[in-house]
């Protein structure tokens, strides 16, 4: 019972990462504001979106270091798409 909410925990964090970057994605690519719906839309996310870039990297960190690196694996492969995102976004 442990072990599955650990994996649902390990997925919704994946899929949340996930998200984060389809929207910045998105946003940077595109302009938002040509369209007042998805203008208003990107207006109400990013203050949480932006607060999701910074602390999903460490929520990530500490939840593998937790299970001291071990059966991690889509946790990794979050903790990249974020670190990505961060680096990406610091560097625009």
């Amino acid at each position: 019972m442990k072990e599955d909410k650990k994996s649902t925990i390990d997925i919704v964090i994946f899929f949340v990462s996930l998200l984060v970057m389809f929207f910045w994605i998105l946003t940077n690519n595109i302009n938002v504001y040509e369209n007042k719906f998805i203008g208003i839309i990107a207006e109400i996310l990013w203050l949480p979106l932006i607060l999701l870039i910074f602390g999903l990297p460490i929520m990530t960190f500490v939840l593998i270091s937790s299970r001291k690196f071990k059966k991690s694996k889509i946790l990794f492969l979050s903790l990249a798409i974020q670190v990505t995102i961060l680096i990406i976004q610091i560097a625009k």
